[in-house]
């Protein structure tokens, strides 16, 4: 009786066989949910990199809108800036004509001398009245000197302040232009960095629902298998239920027989004592009829009616030189096992070999060719623990097979056969292998 070592660390009845099945669906609802979690987390950090990314927006709109305003206020003072030069240039030259002017009467004073000009002037005069206008002139014109270089020197001052309020304007509208300019390059920068983080939590995302995806289709694929094993084991269960059953009736049958010929026995030899014991009394009672004269007392018993023989089962020889054929003994192996297998396709094999590892010893009591040559119909005989391909045979029952063909070339066979190992128990199950090591039963 054969079990497939690396399959029944898997299954070890079919009631169980489903449980690994269940284990991985299982496992495919965890993974899902896990990817579901992910998924969830990622697009929450997505929606908060969107809610950083309008915030900077913002900040970059209200930045831009002081650079305008900025921009407005440079081309102000810039304007401003134009009719200043202008206006410090006009006074420049204005200042220069008078300085000029200034310098001429100062030579003139300087040479001529006030006082003697205000003598000539009166002295000149026709009349008082005429030297009286002369001197209001002359008094008219000095406070006109004094005024012009009053006036000189107001200019020369506004200048001065309207230079250095210009040079002001400039330097504080240039420095708040590149604090603008660095604050708005700045949150371009942090916006560029959140627009690839979003880039990358979006590709994160696509992964994983593609991994989920996989994930969803890997769990319908292993339901779907979890189907069709379910429906395999449903019908190999039927199908033991129905070999169990077939096996219950044909033994309560065998039973049936069996005592009904022990009790035919049983009556039979019961006759047989009884005509024995007749028999005897025959013999051994000398007879009380005169009409024997004397004569010699017969000792032969009288035949007894001849007992009829309890039924014996006569199995039916083979043809050939082969050994007893089996072929009307039934199957009487359990179900999902390999003898059970092995006797379904070769009916003439013994009833009770046993275990897989015996069937070699009991064919050859039985009278059948073992060897060690292997045959297409022959069934090959694997010893406790020898294996089978790439896979090892019990190691307390062996196992058994049969030989679909035999190819000579490569020295293979190909066999069929059965076992709760198998994904279908009884059989058949195809495997191609090395011929040696093997024994052999040959039908003839």
């Amino acid at each position: 009786m054969k079990k497939k070592s690396l399959v029944a660390l898997l299954v070890c009845t079919m009631t169980l066989a489903s449980t690994p099945v269940a284990v991985f669906a299982d496992s495919y609802d965890d993974q899902i949910e896990a990817k579901d979690k992910q998924i969830n987390k990622l697009k929450t950090e997505q929606a908060d990199a969107q809610a950083q990314i309008d915030a900077l927006t913002a900040d970059i709109e209200t930045v831009n809108k002081k650079v305008k305003e900025l921009e407005a206020k440079e081309e102000t003072l810039t304007n401003e800036t134009l009719e200043l030069q202008d206006t410090i240039a006009k006074l420049k030259v204005r200042i220069a004509k008078r300085q000029e002017k200034i310098n001429a009467q100062a030579r003139d004073t300087q040479v001529n001398g006030q006082a003697s000009t205000f003598i000539d002037a009166v002295l000149g005069s026709d009349s008082v009245s005429e030297a009286i206008s002369r001197v209001q002139a002359m008094s008219t014109l000095v406070g006109a000197n004094q005024d012009l270089l009053k006036q000189q020197q107001e200019d020369e001052k506004a200048v001065e302040e309207k230079v250095q309020e210009n040079e002001a304007k400039i330097k504080e509208l240039a420095a708040n232009q590149e604090e603008l300019a660095n604050q708005k390059e700045a949150i371009a920068n942090q916006q560029a960095e959140l627009k690839v983080m979003k880039a990358s939590l979006a590709a994160e995302q696509a992964k994983t629902e593609n991994d989920k995806k996989d994930l969803q289709a890997k769990k319908a694929a292993a339901e779907a298998e979890a189907a069709r094993i379910k429906k395999e084991q449903e019908a190999a269960e039927k199908a033991r239920q129905e070999a169990a059953a077939k096996q219950a009736a044909a033994a309560k049958k065998a039973q049936e027989e069996a005592a009904a010929k022990e009790k035919q026995a049983t009556n039979t030899s019961s006759s047989s004592s009884d005509s024995k014991a007749d028999v005897e009394e025959s013999v051994t009672t000398p007879s009380n009829d005169d009409s024997n004269n004397g004569g010699p007392i017969s000792t032969e018993p009288s035949t007894p009616a001849t007992p009829s023989e309890p039924e014996e089962e006569i199995e039916t020889p083979s043809t050939g030189t082969g050994g007893k054929d089996h072929s009307n003994s039934g199957n009487m192996y359990a179900y999902g096992q390999c003898t059970w297998y092995v006797k379904s396709v070769a009916p003439w094999v013994g009833t009770y070999w046993g275990n897989g590892a015996q069937w070699g010893a009991s064919a050859a009591a039985d009278g059948y060719r073992v060897d060690g040559s292997p045959e297409a119909g022959s069934v090959v005989v694997f010893g406790a623990g020898q294996m089978v391909g790439d896979w090892q045979a019990s190691g307390a029952y062996g196992h058994v097979a049969y030989v679909q063909s035999y190819n000579a070339s490569s020295n293979t066979i190909t066999i069929t056969q059965g076992g709760m190992g198998f994904s279908n128990p009884g059989g058949p199950n195809t495997q191609t292998l090395s011929a040696s090591g093997f024994q052999y039963i040959h039908r003839y």
